[in-house]
């Protein structure tokens, strides 16, 4: 009877002790790889490390996040990493990143210009995707710039419990000089819930000139009132717009404001839109307008 039990308490022990070995070699594996070279086998740590249940791993994309402050122009320091370990630390959902992300958006968008010129690119070079409310810029995942990081940043900081420093952060580039800061500020205000923003969105609202910036600050506006008024209005009307990253920025507003009634627009501009990406986005929407899922 004893050797029973120890034989049934070793086939018990064994295969967790096998299990943590294996776990901590994961681990392991991953950390070195955000050590690589190759910011793709880099990108892919981040992605391995990101749906881990726990918080394992944490703290090794806080490490990809701030770079070796030692080597600037490893690739590990590159933005794309940077944009990526800021996601993925949205993902995670845990605040001990907000000081760590604060500090390195406050270091990078210091020397980010008043504009950035978009280059010569195509949709189909996009960094988004059709749940993403990420970029205007549409570079290959190479090539992010650092202003797009410190867009993720700040959408990451809105994802994240609030603490007054991230608050005051995002409020300051709410009036930031580059418009894509500006639009990232919209994006996580709305992402935040916080409604204490309207007053300050409103005003930057009726400030703003740039047209993705302004579709950003009314799609923000319109999630946080969630009333069919004339601000509601204003985003229909921005499906028709001439600029063909403000008709996907608005059709991604009324899908995560799921009104069904925005359904008939959607479906009346989509016969008309010569924009392939456009199109596409806008038929993803409206099938999740018109489908059956769990608010």
């Amino acid at each position: 009877m004893i050797r029973t039990f120890r034989w049934i308490l070793c086939a018990l022990v064994v295969p967790v002790t096998l299990f943590a070995e294996s776990d901590e070699r994961f681990f392991e594996i991953q950390r070195a790889r955000l050590s690589s070279s190759d910011v793709f086998e880099i990108r892919d740590a981040i992605d391995k490390l990101t749906f881990v249940k726990s918080n394992r791993g944490i703290r090794d994309l806080i490490s990809a996040l701030e770079g070796p402050s030692n080597f600037p122009t490893s690739p590990t320091n590159a933005p794309t990493v940077k944009f990526y370990a800021a996601h993925a630390l949205g993902k995670k959902g845990d605040k001990i990143a907000i000081p760590y992300l604060i500090k390195t958006y406050q270091k990078e968008s210091a020397n980010i210009p008043e504009y950035n010129p978009k280059k010569g690119r195509t949709w189909k070079d996009g960094v988004a995707d059709s749940t993403s409310i990420s970029s205007p810029y549409f570079y290959e995942d190479g090539e992010i710039p650092i202003t797009l990081t410190c867009g993720e940043i700040l959408r990451t900081l809105g994802s994240l419990p609030f603490t007054s420093e991230s608050e005051a952060t995002i409020k300051s580039a709410l009036t930031s000089p580059n418009f894509y800061l500006r639009s990232s500020a919209a994006d996580a205000i709305y992402l935040s819930g916080k409604k204490d923003f309207l007053s300050s969105l409103l005003d930057s609202l009726g400030k703003e000139t740039v047209p993705y910036a302004k579709i950003s600050l009314l799609s923000a506006v319109v999630g946080l009132e969630r009333l069919p008024n004339q601000n509601y209005k204003a985003v229909l009307e921005s499906l028709t717009d001439k600029d063909p990253e403000v008709r996907v920025k608005a059709s991604e507003a009324l899908r995560r404001l799921d009104f069904r009634t925005s359904a008939p627009y959607l479906e009346k501009v989509m016969q008309s839109e010569n924009n392939v990406k456009v199109l596409n986005q806008m038929k993803s929407d409206y099938q999740f307008l018109v489908s059956f899922h769990t608010p």
